[in-house]
């Protein structure tokens, strides 16, 4: 029977290094990234030293939207030091859907111009905002269901693998109960508090958010952006963000 074990991975510092310390518990026969999949050949390099870091960057410029680096944020200390640990015997697989990631781009471009906008103002249009958040999230639900099917197609190839997810994998791990995999789902970077965003997208996928609400959690991106973002990387901002938001634990 095959094995798979799913990594739910926050975009953290502190997840990556558990990701890693996961792939040297388990030593997998193969590893699936959350990343486009017109870019596996060069991810499977860089993941066996082949390349180095900003051969790769180099390599995957025309294959994505630019700036290419933004679309390996906190996956950048796994890709680099998963050589380290494994060497050139792991298959790796990257199952994202390109045009998804495409449309994806787009849409964050256009979010991010919001917020912009929204700084120098002080006003935000919630339509919008709803707008373009609920565009990406139709996109992504169709991919996720795609996605999932990929990865049992691959993962059941192996007796054993690890397939790394950006959020929770719901259409994945049906799919893969579904071919009798023997599952396990590993959370890491816990304690982890959601960025303002995700916590509206995952409030938009229920339906249970009124626009009053919507308004306050795009003010709080906004400062997030401002008080995080603007002075550290993602995985540096959303480790700090959940640091603050989370003190109560820390301090046990």
């Amino acid at each position: 029977m095959a094995e798979v074990e799913i990594l739910v991975k926050p975009p953290s510092k502190r997840a990556a290094r558990e990701a890693l310390e996961k792939v040297r518990e388990v030593s997998p026969q193969a590893i699936l990234f959350n990343l486009p999949e017109n870019v596996t050949d060069l991810v499977a390099e860089l993941a066996s030293g082949m390349i180095s870091y900003e051969e790769f960057l180099e390599e995957v410029r025309g294959r994505l939207p630019e700036p290419p680096n933004a679309w390996f944020k906190g996956y950048e200390e796994i890709l680099t030091n998963l050589y380290r640990i494994v060497g050139r015997s792991l298959d790796v697989y990257c199952y994202g859907d390109p045009l998804t990631f495409k449309i994806d781009s787009e849409k964050s471009l256009q979010l991010a111009l919001l917020t912009l906008r929204s700084m120098v103002t002080g006003r935000i249009d919630v339509d919008e905002w709803l707008k373009i958040l609920r565009e990406r999230a139709t996109v992504e639900e169709a991919a996720s269901k795609r996605e999932a099917e990929k990865v049992a197609e691959i993962s059941t190839s192996y007796e054993k693998s690890i397939c790394i997810s950006d959020s929770m994998p719901s259409h994945i791990r049906k799919r893969l109960k579904e071919k009798g995999v023997k599952l396990k789902v590993h959370y890491l970077g816990q304690p982890y508090h959601f960025t303002p965003i995700e916590i509206l997208k995952r409030k938009l996928a229920k339906g249970d958010v009124d626009e009053e609400e919507v308004e306050h959690l795009i003010r709080e991106h906004i400062n997030f952006v401002r008080e995080y973002l603007y002075r550290k990387s993602l995985p540096e901002a959303v480790e700090e963000w959940s640091m603050r938001k989370l003190y109560w634990i820390n301090k046990r």
